[in-house]
Protein backbone atom coordinates (compact mmCIF):
# COMPACT_ATOMS: atom_id res chain seq x y z
CA UNK A 1 0.00 0.00 0.00
CA UNK A 2 1.54 3.41 -0.91
CA UNK A 3 0.07 5.73 1.84
CA UNK A 4 0.91 8.76 0.01
CA UNK A 5 -1.39 8.01 -3.25
CA UNK A 6 2.25 8.44 -5.01
CA UNK A 7 2.84 6.48 -8.19
CA UNK A 8 6.13 4.70 -7.30
CA UNK A 9 8.11 3.84 -10.20
CA UNK A 10 9.69 0.34 -11.60
CA UNK A 11 13.14 0.13 -9.86
CA UNK A 12 12.63 3.54 -8.07
CA UNK A 13 15.31 3.46 -4.84
CA UNK A 14 14.91 6.78 -4.00
CA UNK A 15 10.65 7.15 -3.61
CA UNK A 16 10.05 3.17 -2.37
CA UNK A 17 7.35 2.12 -0.31
CA UNK A 18 9.99 1.85 2.56
CA UNK A 19 10.48 5.75 2.13
CA UNK A 20 7.18 6.77 1.88
CA UNK A 21 6.01 4.97 5.21
CA UNK A 22 9.31 6.73 6.71
CA UNK A 23 7.96 10.13 5.26
CA UNK A 24 4.49 9.23 6.72
CA UNK A 25 6.29 8.32 10.10
CA UNK A 26 7.99 11.68 10.48
CA UNK A 27 5.36 13.77 9.81
CA UNK A 28 3.78 11.91 12.88
CA UNK A 29 6.47 13.10 14.76
CA UNK A 30 6.53 16.67 12.95
CA UNK A 31 3.56 17.00 14.19
CA UNK A 32 4.45 16.43 18.12
CA UNK A 33 6.93 18.62 17.61
CA UNK A 34 4.70 21.35 16.55
CA UNK A 35 1.64 20.34 18.66
CA UNK A 36 -0.42 23.48 19.39
CA UNK A 37 0.56 25.41 16.62
CA UNK A 38 -2.16 25.44 14.00
CA UNK A 39 -1.92 25.96 10.12
CA UNK A 40 -2.43 29.93 10.24
CA UNK A 41 -0.67 31.16 13.13
CA UNK A 42 2.88 30.33 11.44
CA UNK A 43 5.00 33.30 11.88
CA UNK A 44 8.02 34.25 10.36
CA UNK A 45 11.60 36.29 11.63
CA UNK A 46 11.86 38.16 8.05
CA UNK A 47 12.99 41.77 8.73
CA UNK A 48 10.80 44.72 8.84
CA UNK A 49 7.53 42.39 8.93
CA UNK A 50 5.39 42.99 11.63
CA UNK A 51 5.09 44.73 14.77
CA UNK A 52 6.38 42.02 17.49
CA UNK A 53 10.32 41.86 18.07
CA UNK A 54 10.71 37.68 17.91
CA UNK A 55 14.89 37.48 17.83
CA UNK A 56 17.69 39.43 17.45
CA UNK A 57 21.04 38.56 15.44
CA UNK A 58 24.33 40.45 15.23
CA UNK A 59 23.93 43.56 12.31
CA UNK A 60 26.16 42.55 9.44
CA UNK A 61 26.84 45.42 6.84
CA UNK A 62 24.00 45.62 4.18
CA UNK A 63 21.46 44.64 6.46
CA UNK A 64 18.61 47.57 7.25
CA UNK A 65 20.05 49.98 9.54
CA UNK A 66 16.79 50.94 10.33
CA UNK A 67 16.07 47.67 12.13
CA UNK A 68 19.35 48.29 14.66
CA UNK A 69 18.39 47.98 18.48
CA UNK A 70 20.17 50.97 20.01
CA UNK A 71 19.15 49.90 23.16
CA UNK A 72 21.35 47.00 23.19
CA UNK A 73 24.24 48.64 21.39
CA UNK A 74 24.43 51.18 24.34
CA UNK A 75 24.41 48.35 27.10
CA UNK A 76 27.24 46.40 24.55
CA UNK A 77 28.51 48.03 22.00
CA UNK A 78 27.63 45.65 20.15
CA UNK A 79 25.20 46.38 16.88
CA UNK A 80 22.28 43.37 16.97
CA UNK A 81 19.53 43.54 14.37
CA UNK A 82 15.88 42.91 16.04
CA UNK A 83 13.92 40.61 13.96
CA UNK A 84 10.31 41.28 13.56
CA UNK A 85 7.60 38.53 13.56
CA UNK A 86 5.11 38.00 10.70
CA UNK A 87 2.38 36.80 10.49
CA UNK A 88 1.94 36.90 6.60
CA UNK A 89 1.78 32.83 5.02
CA UNK A 90 5.23 31.56 4.39
CA UNK A 91 6.67 29.86 1.51
CA UNK A 92 9.37 27.53 1.32
CA UNK A 93 11.64 27.33 -1.37
CA UNK A 94 14.10 24.23 -1.42
CA UNK A 95 17.07 24.42 -3.28
CA UNK A 96 18.69 21.23 -4.54
CA UNK A 97 22.15 20.74 -6.15
CA UNK A 98 22.02 18.62 -9.58
CA UNK A 99 25.70 18.84 -10.25
CA UNK A 100 27.58 15.52 -11.14
CA UNK A 101 29.65 15.73 -7.63
CA UNK A 102 26.06 14.81 -5.78
CA UNK A 103 26.52 11.68 -7.77
CA UNK A 104 29.13 10.66 -5.67
CA UNK A 105 28.74 7.79 -2.55
CA UNK A 106 26.82 5.32 -1.56
CA UNK A 107 23.77 6.19 -1.17
CA UNK A 108 24.87 9.17 -3.49
CA UNK A 109 24.42 12.30 -2.12
CA UNK A 110 21.77 13.16 -4.66
CA UNK A 111 19.81 10.24 -3.74
CA UNK A 112 20.26 11.30 -0.32
CA UNK A 113 19.22 15.11 -0.88
CA UNK A 114 16.15 14.16 -3.01
CA UNK A 115 15.11 12.20 0.21
CA UNK A 116 15.80 15.03 2.24
CA UNK A 117 13.89 17.89 0.22
CA UNK A 118 10.99 15.60 -0.14
CA UNK A 119 10.82 15.30 3.66
CA UNK A 120 11.19 18.76 4.01
CA UNK A 121 8.58 19.49 1.55
CA UNK A 122 5.48 16.68 2.55
CA UNK A 123 5.79 18.13 6.56
CA UNK A 124 5.66 21.99 5.19
CA UNK A 125 2.99 21.31 2.82
CA UNK A 126 1.27 19.89 6.63
CA UNK A 127 2.05 23.45 8.37
CA UNK A 128 2.87 25.94 5.48
CA UNK A 129 0.81 26.95 2.90
CA UNK A 130 3.24 26.98 -0.32
CA UNK A 131 6.18 24.70 -1.06
CA UNK A 132 8.46 25.42 -4.44
CA UNK A 133 11.39 23.05 -5.39
CA UNK A 134 14.37 24.66 -7.63
CA UNK A 135 17.69 22.75 -8.95
CA UNK A 136 20.98 24.20 -9.75
CA UNK A 137 24.20 23.43 -11.23
CA UNK A 138 26.45 25.57 -13.63
CA UNK A 139 22.74 27.66 -13.35
CA UNK A 140 19.54 27.70 -12.59
CA UNK A 141 17.89 24.66 -13.59
CA UNK A 142 14.51 23.13 -13.71
CA UNK A 143 12.33 24.40 -10.96
CA UNK A 144 8.71 23.35 -10.04
CA UNK A 145 5.73 26.38 -9.12
CA UNK A 146 5.02 26.40 -5.40
CA UNK A 147 2.28 24.21 -4.61
CA UNK A 148 -0.03 24.82 -1.57
CA UNK A 149 -1.85 21.21 -1.23
CA UNK A 150 -1.08 17.81 0.35
CA UNK A 151 -2.44 16.19 -2.57
CA UNK A 152 0.19 17.87 -4.96
CA UNK A 153 2.81 15.55 -3.13
CA UNK A 154 2.77 12.99 -6.03
CA UNK A 155 4.15 15.52 -8.61
CA UNK A 156 6.41 16.62 -6.26
CA UNK A 157 8.05 13.39 -5.76
CA UNK A 158 7.70 12.96 -9.86
CA UNK A 159 9.60 16.14 -10.26
CA UNK A 160 12.30 15.15 -8.02
CA UNK A 161 12.62 11.48 -9.02
CA UNK A 162 13.31 12.72 -12.84
CA UNK A 163 16.13 15.09 -12.08
CA UNK A 164 19.39 14.34 -13.79
CA UNK A 165 22.32 14.57 -11.96
CA UNK A 166 25.41 16.30 -14.43
CA UNK A 167 27.44 19.26 -14.81
CA UNK A 168 29.53 21.82 -12.57
CA UNK A 169 28.49 23.74 -9.92
CA UNK A 170 28.16 28.00 -10.04
CA UNK A 171 26.70 29.18 -6.87
CA UNK A 172 27.44 32.81 -7.61
CA UNK A 173 25.71 32.66 -11.29
CA UNK A 174 22.96 30.25 -10.28
CA UNK A 175 21.74 31.42 -6.61
CA UNK A 176 22.03 34.92 -7.63
CA UNK A 177 19.55 34.40 -10.61
CA UNK A 178 17.39 32.47 -8.39
CA UNK A 179 17.33 35.58 -6.25
CA UNK A 180 16.21 37.81 -8.84
CA UNK A 181 13.74 35.21 -10.24
CA UNK A 182 11.49 34.79 -6.86
CA UNK A 183 9.05 37.00 -6.68
CA UNK A 184 7.82 35.59 -3.30
CA UNK A 185 10.32 35.81 -0.65
CA UNK A 186 10.53 33.44 2.05
CA UNK A 187 12.46 30.58 3.53
CA UNK A 188 15.44 28.98 1.49
CA UNK A 189 16.55 25.76 2.39
CA UNK A 190 19.86 24.96 0.04
CA UNK A 191 20.58 21.17 -0.14
CA UNK A 192 24.26 20.54 -1.28
CA UNK A 193 27.84 19.45 -0.88
CA UNK A 194 29.24 22.40 -1.36
CA UNK A 195 31.62 21.12 -3.37
CA UNK A 196 31.91 23.21 -6.79
CA UNK A 197 33.61 25.84 -8.85
CA UNK A 198 34.32 28.58 -6.76
CA UNK A 199 33.02 28.83 -3.27
CA UNK A 200 29.46 28.89 -1.87
CA UNK A 201 29.36 32.44 -0.35
CA UNK A 202 28.61 34.20 -2.67
CA UNK A 203 25.31 32.80 -3.57
CA UNK A 204 24.19 32.27 -0.23
CA UNK A 205 24.83 36.30 0.36
CA UNK A 206 22.09 36.82 -2.80
CA UNK A 207 19.49 34.66 -1.12
CA UNK A 208 19.85 36.77 2.18
CA UNK A 209 19.66 39.89 0.02
CA UNK A 210 17.19 38.67 -1.90
CA UNK A 211 15.17 38.83 1.63
CA UNK A 212 15.34 35.56 1.87
CA UNK A 213 16.14 33.70 5.16
CA UNK A 214 18.13 31.32 4.55
CA UNK A 215 19.35 27.68 5.60
CA UNK A 216 22.39 25.57 4.29
CA UNK A 217 22.43 21.70 4.69
CA UNK A 218 25.39 20.61 3.60
CA UNK A 219 25.80 16.94 2.58
CA UNK A 220 28.57 14.66 2.48
CA UNK A 221 29.53 11.11 1.48
CA UNK A 222 31.79 9.02 4.31
CA UNK A 223 33.59 8.19 1.51
CA UNK A 224 34.64 11.80 1.14
CA UNK A 225 34.95 12.72 4.78
CA UNK A 226 37.48 9.13 4.92
CA UNK A 227 38.57 8.12 1.59
CA UNK A 228 39.52 4.39 1.43
CA UNK A 229 41.80 5.09 -0.86
CA UNK A 230 45.81 3.62 -0.70
CA UNK A 231 48.60 3.55 -2.95
CA UNK A 232 49.06 4.75 -6.37
CA UNK A 233 45.83 6.12 -8.10
CA UNK A 234 44.40 8.26 -10.72
CA UNK A 235 41.83 10.60 -9.48
CA UNK A 236 38.93 12.04 -11.58
CA UNK A 237 36.76 15.37 -11.14
CA UNK A 238 33.54 13.92 -11.47
CA UNK A 239 32.57 17.60 -12.69
CA UNK A 240 35.01 18.63 -14.47
CA UNK A 241 36.80 15.22 -16.11
CA UNK A 242 40.15 16.56 -14.82
CA UNK A 243 42.92 13.64 -13.53
CA UNK A 244 45.51 13.71 -11.36
CA UNK A 245 47.78 10.98 -10.65
CA UNK A 246 48.55 10.44 -6.49
CA UNK A 247 50.08 8.12 -4.57
CA UNK A 248 47.70 7.94 -0.96
CA UNK A 249 49.38 7.07 1.96
CA UNK A 250 49.09 8.51 5.85
CA UNK A 251 50.57 11.70 5.59
CA UNK A 252 48.82 12.33 2.39
CA UNK A 253 45.28 11.40 4.03
CA UNK A 254 45.98 13.42 6.86
CA UNK A 255 46.56 16.40 4.96
CA UNK A 256 43.06 15.94 3.29
CA UNK A 257 41.45 15.53 6.25
CA UNK A 258 43.05 18.78 7.71
CA UNK A 259 42.01 20.86 4.98
CA UNK A 260 38.65 19.32 4.31
CA UNK A 261 37.75 20.46 8.17
CA UNK A 262 39.58 23.72 7.13
CA UNK A 263 36.70 24.25 4.34
CA UNK A 264 34.24 22.59 6.18
CA UNK A 265 35.03 25.16 9.41
CA UNK A 266 35.03 28.11 6.92
CA UNK A 267 31.15 27.80 5.45
CA UNK A 268 29.94 27.16 9.08
CA UNK A 269 31.87 30.28 10.53
CA UNK A 270 30.49 32.33 7.40
CA UNK A 271 26.72 30.80 8.01
CA UNK A 272 26.99 31.94 11.40
CA UNK A 273 27.97 35.80 10.72
CA UNK A 274 25.51 35.75 8.32
CA UNK A 275 22.53 34.68 11.11
CA UNK A 276 22.08 31.81 8.45
CA UNK A 277 20.89 28.35 10.17
CA UNK A 278 23.71 25.39 8.90
CA UNK A 279 23.50 21.90 9.10
CA UNK A 280 26.14 19.33 8.19
CA UNK A 281 24.99 15.87 7.76
CA UNK A 282 26.64 12.35 6.21
CA UNK A 283 24.64 10.71 3.75
CA UNK A 284 25.37 7.25 6.87
CA UNK A 285 23.05 9.33 8.84
CA UNK A 286 19.24 8.47 7.66
CA UNK A 287 17.16 11.27 5.78
CA UNK A 288 14.43 10.98 8.73
CA UNK A 289 17.25 11.62 11.52
CA UNK A 290 18.54 15.25 9.62
CA UNK A 291 15.34 16.17 9.47
CA UNK A 292 13.93 15.50 12.93
CA UNK A 293 17.78 16.96 14.05
CA UNK A 294 16.47 20.25 11.75
CA UNK A 295 13.15 19.98 13.29
CA UNK A 296 13.89 20.46 16.66
CA UNK A 297 16.87 22.87 16.40
CA UNK A 298 15.93 25.05 14.30
CA UNK A 299 13.68 27.87 14.39
CA UNK A 300 12.23 27.70 11.38
CA UNK A 301 8.61 25.01 9.53
CA UNK A 302 7.29 26.44 12.67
Amino acid sequence: MNPLNAPVAAGDIVFDDEFLRKLERLELLARKIFRGLLRGERTTSRRGRGLEVSDFRHYWPGDDFRHIDWNIYSRLDQLFLKLHASEEDVTLHLLVDTSASMGFGEPSKFDHARRLAAALAYIALNNLDRVGVSTFGEDLGACLPPIKARHHMARLLAFLRDLPCAGVTRYGTALRDFATRSHTPGLVILISDLLGAGPAQDGIDALRHGGHDVVVIQLLAESEIDPPLEGALQLVDAETGDELEVTVDQELRRLYQQRLEGQLRDVESFCRRRGVEYLRASTAIGFEDVVLKYLREGRHLR
